[in-house]
């Protein structure tokens, strides 16, 4: 009789293949069973739980992301519960999604107006709790755009608010629906494979979305029904599937295009749809009639033979080019990378003589450190700016005109690409590129930027809108505008965008001073006030390392039983002059983190208590928050002595800082009461407490004082800090 053949005995490539039938329970009921099938290798098996959490929850597939099992499965977990959205930037047109802070004839200036449309910390976007799972979201030029793990498409803003119909584009304070036409189904009443979105891209003014059954719909205003996209000249197939001849595989909302990868096709390029006033949204479609393909886009790879040799097409000059993996649409060009490890640029030409989009230029990525070439493995950007990864772990940005320079034969003498310190080998996985800014995802979970944010609209994340804060981060503010430029030095390690309250706090408590603000001036003065950057770069550098190891330094890193931190970013967007972030938040750890930082202050215990009932109630209204419901006192109070402390802190005259200084010189000592509130000079406002009856772990902790790089010691009388890490070796001279 033959021997039978257990479950144990088949190959374990076998078994691994066999898991990507499965659903979840069927998964766990199998892997349950024995405890061979219960090991690690198997219960956390990379390749099933990175495709479920994809499946189940639509987050997009990032093709450089590199995780373990156990970190897929972690992540799964917290994807039912912990996704929230963060924005912050210009909040013009309210794209933000945030509570409007400033009511029709609420009798705020102009100045105080345009500082609270701009946002420097990440906020969260209001009303998004009630739609769901949020998989994927995405900026344009005045709105941000979610994707629930439903399929539905929901914005918030204004999409197209220069189209010369935007007086009827209606504002929207809170993500609505994105609708479709008359008898198609959306997604969040029941299930259809044509409505229901597996990818979309956000343009400057448009939304593109590809549907489960591979259907391209447009959006360009956010009260008008979608069109589904049909080209004249090109044909495209519904199957459900991610591979056949006329798929649409991937669609790119670029600047002022659109585009589709259709297999056997190639890149597609067209103008954005629109809808007129008085279109009837029975028709549900709008042929295409202009539209180019990039020329020698259209390979696919064949599979290998037995004897593991490419098969090669006989389509003439395609095949040296490749199979597009990835592309994007800028404003004047498309740039795509190849299953080779090759990128190419095309010049896209359309003007009243015509359309075209030129032969495809190589662009050469320079060597790797060992010498060999380098295999691109991506291609991210929009507007005028991208960056390309490698297979190595480098990531090379670029901006289109070195790419039209290259086309026209005048580059020159200076690269086409950028290596940013910060960015090489540092497990960025996403980049996300605003009109001026950009921001770098890392697979560890969290964010950095770079760049400028024009006229101090927060756009970096970093905190600041031109004060003290924003300096102590590492920005340079200038111009008339303002204009927001990181210095050289936050280019060598990255400066990431903070989801904790209490590092703002913090700030605020350094940059106020610290304990003793007569000690601290002159190494303020040094630091955030002089026209050299040598000390703000590397008192910035300090504050960041302090930061990057919050958790460990507040004694609740053992806390963590995931491994991914109380804020775990998984998803980063820009666009215009704003940006988002979709972040893993967990709130028990979040709490606890929060609480760590606090300490119990011995002179509230005797307060009087109707007095500190009083105070309390105001105090549990949070800074950001003021604005919205505060008393006005309260607020031209804060507003008033901060703009005064910035002032003085910097040596700029007028200043007035004595009883901030006073105040900030006896925390500990002092009773809290209204007087304090009135004067904005209450510890509350400035981060030496969190509420009344406690005071942060920081409230006698002393402006940094450090000996620089070259020797100098910052003045003062307290003893020196010590970094964290090592101090880094900075290229001073390193510009964008």
């Amino acid at each position: 009789m033959a021997e039978e053949t257990s479950l144990h005995d088949l190959p374990v490539e076998l078994l691994l293949s066999v898991f990507s039938y499965l659903d979840l329970n069927s998964f766990l009921n199998l892997t349950s069973t024995c405890k061979a099938l219960h090991k690690p290798d198997f219960v956390y098996d990379s390749t099933y739980w990175s495709a479920l959490l994809r499946t189940t929850f639509r987050v997009p597939n990032q093709p450089v992301i590199q995780h373990g099992g156990d970190r897929w499965y972690k992540l799964f977990k917290r994807m039912h519960s912990q996704s929230k959205v963060y924005t912050w930037g210009d909040n013009g047109k309210y794209a933000l999604g945030h509570t409007p802070s400033v009511p029709p004839h609420s009798g705020v200036t102009r100045s105080e107006a345009l500082r609270r449309r701009h946002i420097s910390w990440p906020e969260k976007m209001v009303r998004v709790e009630d739609l769901g799972i949020i998989s994927d979201l995405q900026c344009g030029g005045w709105s941000t755009t979610l994707l629930t793990s439903k399929g539905a498409l929901y914005t918030v803003g204004v999409l197209d608010a220069l189209h010369p119909l935007a007086r009827d584009q209606r504002v929207k304070y809170e993500p609505v629906p994105l609708r479709y036409p008359p008898g198609f189904p959306h997604p969040y009443d029941r299930y259809d494979s044509s409505t229901a979105i597996r990818q979309f891209s956000s343009g400057r003014a448009h939304i593109l979305g590809l549907s489960d059954s591979g259907r391209i719909w447009s959006w360009q205003n956010i009260e008008h029904a979608a069109l589904h996209v049909k080209f004249v000249l090109y044909d495209t197939i519904e199957n459900g599937k991610a591979a056949g001849r006329g798929t649409a595989k991937k669609v790119v909302a670029g600047w002022n295009k659109s585009g589709a990868l259709v297999e056997g096709t190639g890149i597609v390029i067209w103008e954005p749809l629109h809808r007129a006033e008085d279109d009837n949204e029975l028709e549900d479609a709008a042929l295409v009639l202009q539209s180019v393909v990039v020329p020698r886009s259209s390979f696919v790879e064949l599979r290998y033979t037995a004897s593991d040799h490419l098969q090669r097409s006989n389509n003439p000059g395609t095949e040296l080019i490749g199979e597009v993996r990835n592309f994007i649409v800028l404003e004047d060009i498309v740039v795509f990378n190849t299953h080779l490890g090759k990128v190419f640029g095309s010049e896209v030409v359309w003007d009243r003589r015509g359309e075209m989009a030129g032969l495809p230029v190589e662009l050469m990525l320079p060597s790797e450190e060992n010498g060999e070439a380098a295999f691109a493995t991506d291609v991210q950007g929009s507007f005028q700016s991208f960056g390309v990864f490698t297979g190595s772990g480098a990531v090379l940005t670029c901006k289109q005109d070195r790419v039209m320079d290259l086309i026209h034969g005048q580059l020159g003498e200076t690269p086409l690409f950028t290596a940013i310190p910060a960015l090489q080998h540092k497990d960025v996985i996403q980049l996300a590129f605003g009109d001026h800014h950009f921001h770098a995802l890392h697979s560890p979970g969290y964010i950095t930027s770079y760049g400028t944010e024009p006229q101090v609209c927060g756009t970096l994340g970093l905190g600041g809108h031109g004060t003290p804060d924003g300096r102590i981060r590492g920005i340079r503010y200038q111009g008339a505008g303002g204009d927001g430029r990181l210095i050289p030095h936050a280019y060598t390690e990255g400066r990431r965008v903070w989801f904790e309250r209490e590092k703002r706090a913090w700030i605020d408590f350094l940059t106020s001073g610290g304990v003793d603000p007569g000690e601290a001036q002159e190494r303020i003065r040094m630091a955030l006030g002089t026209p050299g950057i040598q000390c703000q770069g590397e008192t910035s550098e300090w504050i960041e390392q302090e930061g990057r190891d919050w958790e460990s330094k507040f004694g609740i890193k053992s806390e963590d039983d995931d491994g991914l931190g109380a804020y775990f970013a998984l998803s980063v967007t820009a666009g215009g002059w704003h940006s988002g972030a979709l972040v893993l938040e967990n709130g028990e750890l979040a709490e606890k983190l929060r609480r760590a930082c606090e300490l119990p202050d011995p002179a509230a215990e005797d307060s009087d208590q109707s007095e500190q009932r009083t105070a309390d109630s105001l105090a549990n209204v949070t800074s950001h928050e003021f604005h919205v419901e505060g008393a006005p006192w309260l607020i031209n109070a804060l507003i008033t002595t901060g703009a005064d402390w910035a002032r003085w802190a910097l040596g700029m005259a007028p200043y007035d800082a004595h009883s901030v200084a006073q105040t900030a010189q006896s925390n500990t000592g002092s009773t809290p009461n209204m007087a304090h509130f009135k004067r904005g000079t209450h510890p509350i406002n400035y981060g030496a407490a969190p509420r009344v009856g406690f005071i942060y772990k920081w409230a006698n902790d002393h402006f940094p004082r450090l000996r620089l790089s070259d020797g100098t010691e910052m003045p003062g009388n307290v003893s020196f800090d010590e970094w964290r890490y090592e101090r880094p070796v900075w290229d001073v001279e390193f510009t964008l």
